[in-house]
């Protein structure tokens, strides 16, 4: 139901195959982009014989998919929502259950016996998703021996696991905000009121959990300060002024509500809103397959 790029046919199973990069396309869903991208940098970490590099596309109505493959509002895949029905599709799936499955093939040690690590990472809309799949995924839990990371680069926004934003004007002093204009401030996905249906088969507590202590990195660009498709609603905007701030607000979030949570801040100098050039950097590359 789900079309992708792969470097290896995910059903045959690869016995050398040691790393397994999942790259998340952004709001233009150029996945052929973002499979470029991560051979470039699996083959500049020459880690590229013993990687797997996998570019889903979670496809819209706009790229005409085929009868028997899923398709999502331009907004919903991002959220883990349910794909669309219609006269050719009765089965609704999550787009974060797509993922799953993918993950779940990978972590199967008869198709891939010597695997140590997943990542899964995404730019922009990419990063949106992946820092909410973190969040909220099952298939973690079924991996025997198998790392997983997930690389967090550059959303417009992220899961805020409370209530409480930064005071405008600061960035590592929290409070309740005034909502009187912004009632839905902590609707998913910017929070944990109202979950979709793939995240409301778990409690509010399982997904604090689960995003606390998995290997989580922010990633972002100090020059990423613009506004170009940015997420500027209310509930976008009590995050922080662009997604530099952003990035760095999550963090103080995390470590003022959770201490000891498995968060990591990881800043590119001087960059700003290019995925290509934030996973290819040095930095980049060190996140993405180092230890």
């Amino acid at each position: 139901m789900l079309p992708y790029y792969c470097s290896h046919r995910l059903e045959s199973g690869y016995e050398s195959i040691e790393f397994a990069l999942i790259v998340v396309h952004g709001n233009n869903r150029n996945s052929e982009w973002n499979f470029e991208t991560g051979i470039q940098a699996a083959a500049g970490y020459v880690k590229l014989d013993v990687t797997i590099v996998i570019a889903p596309h979670f496809q819209t109505i706009d790229d005409d998919p085929e009868p028997d493959e899923a398709y999502w509002s331009s907004s919903g895949w991002k959220k883990g929502h349910l794909s669309k029905s219609d006269e050719l599709r009765t089965e609704r799936v999550s787009s974060y259950a797509a993922m799953d499955r993918i993950v779940e093939i990978l972590g199967d040690r008869d198709l891939f016996p010597q695997l140590e690590v997943i990542v899964v990472a995404g730019h922009s809309a990419g990063g949106q998703y992946t820092h909410r799949y973190s969040a909220g995924n099952r298939a973690e839990q079924g991996m025997s021996g198998i790392r997983v990371r997930y690389v967090v680069s550059n959303p417009s926004t992220y899961l805020y696991l409370g209530p409480e934003r930064a005071v405008p004007g600061l960035l590592s002093v929290f409070e309740l905000p005034d909502a009187t204009d912004c009632s839905n401030y902590n609707d998913w996905h910017y929070g944990l009121n109202n979950l979709n249906t793939y995240m409301s088969q778990l409690s509010m507590e399982e997904i604090r959990n689960q995003l606390v202590s998995r290997d989580v990195i922010i990633f972002v660009g100090s020059a990423d300060t613009g506004s170009s498709m940015l997420d500027v609603s209310c509930g976008a905007m009590m995050q922080g002024q662009h997604r530099y701030y952003r990035g760095v607000t999550l963090i103080n979030y995390m470590n003022t509500f959770y201490p000891g949570n498995n968060h990591t801040l990881k800043v590119l100098p001087g960059v700003g809103h290019s995925s290509r050039t934030m996973f290819t950097s040095h930095l980049g590359l060190t996140i993405l397959f180092g230890p």
